[in-house]
């Protein structure tokens, strides 16, 4: 439990007095609107307690941007504050120094006035949203936009000594003044600066002691290395701007372009349960992990074991622990709880950095985890006896984490590209196991998954209010994206943020213009046969398309505007035949299609299964080796007109050894 000091305390005594003056206190919760005055000018009002973070502003070259016209959200540090973190910073820096391992903090003195600009700007960013956001805005356990120095702001609550409620931004900065509305944002007042390290994923993984292992076997296969991307300089579409497919207006390129990542890390005290206590020992376990793999191979190399382990636990996406699926996600006009029925799974499926699947659920199904975030999920257990300790691997809440051990009260979950997410067992992957259970479920994923730019740009589950001046539209350049391959510069790509009303699965949705051919790298499943679909909400404004898998054309072309209800595909309401729809399912998957799942719904409460506007096409049965794996699409619509829309929702690779099992429930077949 966190104790407010006397010091504090006689700070937010102040802080009172200065901001309410003679203000009648109406409630507790009161909070006051400071008509005339920008952020900036709030803070030089009240420089008695705000004068070292102006000082900060000034010189970071932020304080111009606070008087200016906009919608901001400051996180402001008292003079106390400020004074403490200089202090606790050059400590660590001299401290670490003489020890002969420095940890390079960027500040070598403590008094304010030897601070360097860059660090000013640094310092002055981190603490400034380009949004405005209120504490009753604030839900969830990350702040949704990104801060100027590019990372989200992790939320956390605690009590003080009087057993209040207190509000805690990045697990430790509390907010003691909150809701000060201004002509250009708001102010919350913070009891300490939120640490602006600009540590990449691998320093930050490196700075916790108690990841000592995981650290240094990153360190010796490479993977450190390839994970210092920050920013690609050699983009340069972010002043364009394209026109808005349903307004007419004009929606925005993304600004830039970020790299991203995310590593899932065991403590040293995990890896000790496993007969771990040095790289030495993780060398030869993983040898047993991973029989298939080379030991004499260069620990850089793939075919290592080592190597295959670490890259196991690594992706190129920067996701923070509350983004690991689609839980909780509460954006304007979207609430993933209203979009997603209430006790269905929650997954989401992660290529890993050494070309391997990885399986995030929430899985709201069982009682036992159902607000738990877990890796390579499954309800019954493990296959394979020797993966029993390998298999529902916990991800930790930051928040928790930091309470396990007194060691651990410092953890930073965030870095400058990056987060880190700790984990309660070893992870593994191992073939057999994953395609025999885990995998052998129906991979559903949602198509902005497909490409880790959506993710790392904060494009993915944007709030619908925060990109695009019309409908919540932001325009993806055909030169963008990774995992995408574009074969016609007609092709016109847009994300299309998360709308509870849309019956979309997780909201949001992928659209397409023009005369339009391009692919999608899928994700790397097991070897094995697949059934391969596409799920789409049928509209008379959408496009004709041929598919291709691996550059084969995969029966006739499909017409998007075509409702489920016509004859040649043979919808029937569930409600409105004799056996629930059993026979109608077959006779649709005869025809190469089938119903929408029963696990999400649209407008808050209508199951998309029962809409005949949503359907699910069969693309293909195809047996997928090991290696990679393209889906195209072609237009070939001849009375488009520029406006008809290529609108994919998801994807499902389904092995056919889930289909095939005449052990599963209806309702499990139908999720």
């Amino acid at each position: 439990m966190k104790q407010l000091n006397s010091k504090s305390i006689a700070m937010l005594a102040l802080l009172v007095m200065v901001l309410c003056g003679c203000k009648e206190r109406i409630e507790e919760e009161a909070r006051y609107t400071f008509v005339g005055h920008t952020i900036a000018s709030f803070l030089e009002s009240n420089e008695e307690i705000y004068s070292s973070f102006i000082e900060i502003l000034r010189r970071g070259e932020c304080l111009s941007l606070m008087k200016a016209y906009g919608e901001y959200t400051c996180f402001a540090p008292t003079n106390d504050a400020i004074e403490r973190y200089l202090y606790e910073q050059d400590s660590i820096y001299w401290t670490t120094l003489a020890a002969g391992d420095p940890i390079w903090t960027g500040i070598t003195s403590p008094e304010l006035s030897e601070l360097s600009d860059s660090m000013c700007k640094v310092i002055s960013q981190t603490h400034i949203l380009a949004d405005q956001y209120l504490t009753t805005d604030m839900e969830g356990d990350i702040i949704p936009t990104m801060n100027m120095n590019d990372r989200y702001l992790s939320l956390g609550y605690d009590v003080d000594e009087n057993n209040m409620a207190v509000l805690l931004i990045n697990g430790t900065a509390q907010i003691i003044a909150k809701d000060e509305e201004v002509e250009n944002g708001v102010v919350h007042t913070l009891a300490s600066v939120l640490n602006p390290s600009t540590n990449m994923v691998p320093t930050q993984v490196k700075e916790h002691e108690y990841f000592r292992i995981f650290s240094e076997a990153l360190e010796l296969t490479g993977y450190d290395e390839m994970m210092q991307l920050y920013k690609d300089e050699t983009y340069t579409d972010g002043d364009k701007q394209h026109l808005d497919i349903k307004l007419q207006g004009y929606c925005p390129y993304p600004a830039d372009r970020y790299y991203g990542f995310t590593a899932f890390v065991e403590s040293d005290q995990v890896f000790n349960k496993y007969g771990v206590f040095t790289l030495e020992d993780l060398i030869d376990k993983s040898a047993e992990w991973y029989p298939n793999a080379d030991p004499s191979a260069p620990y850089t190399s793939k075919d290592n074991p080592l190597n295959q382990f670490v890259g196991y636990h690594l992706i190129n996406k920067k996701v923070p622990y509350s983004r690991l699926t689609c839980y909780k996600i509460a954006l304007n006009n979207f609430d993933s709880e209203k979009n997603l029925v209430n006790y269905s799974d929650r997954n989401e499926f992660y290529e890993t950095m050494n070309n391997r699947l990885m399986k995030v659920t929430v899985p709201r199904s069982n009682p036992k985890y159902q607000s738990t975030y877990l890796i390579n999920y499954t309800r019954d257990g493990a296959n394979l006896p020797e993966m029993a300790e390998h298999v529902n691997v916990k991800v930790y809440d930051p928040a928790e984490f930091r309470t396990l051990d007194t060691l651990y009260t410092d953890f930073a979950p965030e870095a400058l590209n990056g987060s880190i997410n700790v984990i309660d067992k070893v992870l593994i992957y191992n073939e057999d196991e994953m395609a025999g259970n885990i995998l052998n479920c129906i991979i559903r994923f949602d198509a902005s998954t497909l490409c880790p730019e959506l993710t790392n740009n904060d494009i993915r589950w944007r709030s619908r209010d925060k990109a695009g001046k019309n409908a919540g539209e932001i325009y993806i350049p055909n030169n963008y994206c990774t995992n995408m391959e574009v074969y016609s510069e007609e092709t016109m790509h847009f994300y299309l943020c998360p709308y509870t009303n849309w019956h979309n699965y997780q909201g949001d949705e992928m659209m397409t213009l023009g005369a339009l051919d391009f692919a999608y790298k899928l994700p790397p499943v097991p070897a094995g046969t697949y059934e391969i679909r596409m799920g789409y909400q049928s509209e008379t404004v959408r496009h004709i398309i041929q598919f291709y898998v691996d550059g084969e054309v995969t029966g006739i072309p499909v017409d998007l505007r075509i409702a489920a209800s016509h004859p040649s595909i043979g919808w029937v309401k569930d409600s409105e035949t004799d056996d629930n729809g059993v026979a109608n399912d077959k006779e649709m998957k005869n025809r190469g299609y089938m119903k929408a799942p029963t696990t999400y719904k649209y407008n808050g409460s209508v199951i998309v299964r029962e809409e005949a506007s949503t359907i699910r096409k069969v693309i293909t049965t195809k047996y997928l080796s090991e290696g990679e794996h393209w889906i195209r699409f072609k237009s070939v619509f001849e009375g488009d007109d520029g406006k008809a829309q290529f609108m994919h929702d998801y994807f499902e690779i389904v092995p056919m050894t889930f289909i095939r099992n005449e052990s599963l429930s209806l309702e499990d077949k139908r999720k």
